[in-house]
């Protein structure tokens, strides 16, 4: 069984996906952070730089996004201060703006729409020639000049009202979008997508799901209006939760949140995945831990962990938001069937993500070499910040070596004279114990050969410090 479960608070939203009970799917919205990814602004290209393939255009957000070379449309002008439409692809990061790109798209349930271009295209999976020939000839109908329409799998099942319904709906939003550009100075916000709320119906509530739950009551009320004007939901699927524990709680969705910002990870059979970030890739190492073989061969051993794993790698990628390029260090196995096999299984499990996510091969090394597009933050993100004394490292420096560094300010400020005044050091309390106390107290008078006033600063980091004459 699947259901929704919208946990809503005033200072963010979350939607959980749940597969007989196991979180499959997880969602965050933190009020005044919405996800920018899809909003349609006309740019102003701040400057170009060949060196990047690309250009920095100024949307009014704060930072300037990245606009790729490749990602822009022919013709038009690509200089300096000039006008630009582009839609934002990826988020912007700790250390970057948001990449945007010019081949702006609108998807809705049954059908993309693609602005510069006028192309038509019908899922593969239509097979059916009647049916192809329907489709076609209905988007070509509500097709602008300049724009073109993808049409989905899920319009092969779709009633015919239920199909025009949405094309004129993406052709509406693709008109307003036309004319706010013409008329709008740049840079300005033309088109933003939905709440979490609205998604969770519009793109989340599919037919393999039997419900969803909300928490709060405008909310509930605000989808069951929604859910009247949509023929294809139905308003029963909607559910009020009005129990006296949370329903993130009831449903045990609270403890497996909170897993998922663990190091480790423990599979059904016994094993472990290591799950290591750096700035621009994933490490996932695959571990056997506790299994017990029972006499089973080491190689038949390997490919039952590592087939566990790769179920809980596609599950672990998708709930942590984790994008980018992927490193996964399986199990070292000799089969080369069995290298195949387990390839494919992640192949199939990667598929049920909504962000596009591809498994490359496995390298000579045995590694699984993976990418998963980048578009918000990952999850640890919406909840932790970065240590301020660590800088996200994990480390930070140790009291003696912090003092060390003093001791060596001061030697090479002697090297210029000796000091005529009396010194005050201010220091993190760490560092002040160190100072105080052999043989860094007999180095430090021996160095300064003044009178050294040694201070606490509540405030300093263990490498921060100050030096002052009294």
């Amino acid at each position: 069984m699947k259901q929704l479960l919208l946990h809503v608070r005033p200072d963010q939203t979350v939607l959980a996906l749940l597969d007989n009970d196991i979180l499959s799917d997880l969602f965050v919205e933190r009020a005044g952070e919405e996800d920018i990814v899809g909003r349609v602004y006309k740019g102003i290209i701040k400057n170009v730089v060949p060196s990047l393939n690309g250009m920095f255009v100024d949307i009014g957000i704060g930072r300037n996004a990245f606009l790729r070379t490749r990602d822009t449309l022919k013709g038009g002008p690509r200089t300096e201060g000039s006008a630009v439409l582009v839609q934002v692809e990826k988020d912007s990061t700790e250390t970057k703006g948001p990449l945007v790109t010019e081949k702006i798209s609108f998807a809705g349930r049954y059908a993309v729409a693609l602005f510069g271009t006028s192309y038509i295209g019908i899922s593969k999976k239509i097979t059916d020639e009647n049916k192809r020939n329907f489709l076609r000839s209905h988007a070509a109908a509500i097709c602008q000049k300049g724009t073109g329409l993808i049409v989905r799998t899920a319009a092969e099942t779709a009633g015919e009202e239920d199909f025009k319904k949405d094309l004129a709906s993406l052709s509406r939003m693709m008109d307003v979008v036309t004319k706010r550009a013409a008329i709008e100075k740049g840079p300005a916000l033309l088109y933003r997508d939905g709440d979490l709320a609205v998604k969770s119906l519009r793109d989340y509530l599919t037919g393999d799901v039997e419900r969803i739950l909300v928490d709060d009551k405008d909310t509930w009320q605000r989808l069951s209006s929604m859910a009247e004007e949509e023929t294809n939901i139905s308003k029963d699927r909607i559910l009020f939760y009005n129990e006296r524990e949370s329903l993130f709680k009831y449903f045990h969705v609270e403890e497996q949140i909170h897993a998922l910002f663990e190091r480790n990870v423990p599979l059904p059979s016994g094993g472990s995945l290591v799950i290591d970030y750096t700035e621009a890739l994933t490490v996932i190492d695959v571990n056997s831990g506790s299994f017990r073989s029972k006499g089973i061969p080491h190689d038949q051993l390997a490919f039952l962990i590592n087939k566990d794993a790769a179920f809980e790698i596609a599950r672990q990628i998708r709930l942590r938001g984790i994008g980018g390029i992927i490193m996964v260090d399986f199990i070292d196995m000799e089969k080369k069937e069995e290298k195949e096999k387990l390839l494919h299984i992640l192949r199939s499990e990667v598929r049920r993500d909504h962000v596009k996510t591809v498994v490359l091969g496995m390298t000579s090394l045995g590694l699984v070499e993976m990418t998963r597009k980048r578009t918000t933050k990952r999850l640890w993100q919406y909840y932790y910040d970065t240590c301020p004394a660590c800088g996200g490292t994990g480390r930070i420096l140790s009291a003696g070596a912090a003092a060390d560094r003093i001791l060596e300010d001061l030697e090479n400020r002697r090297r210029s004279g000796p000091f005529k005044t009396d010194l005050e050091i201010r220091c993190q309390k760490d560092v002040k114990k160190v100072l105080e106390n052999s043989p860094f107290k007999e180095r430090l008078a021996k160095t300064a050969l003044r009178d050294v006033t040694i201070t606490e600063e509540p405030n300093f980091t263990r490498d921060t410090y100050t030096i002052l004459s009294m």
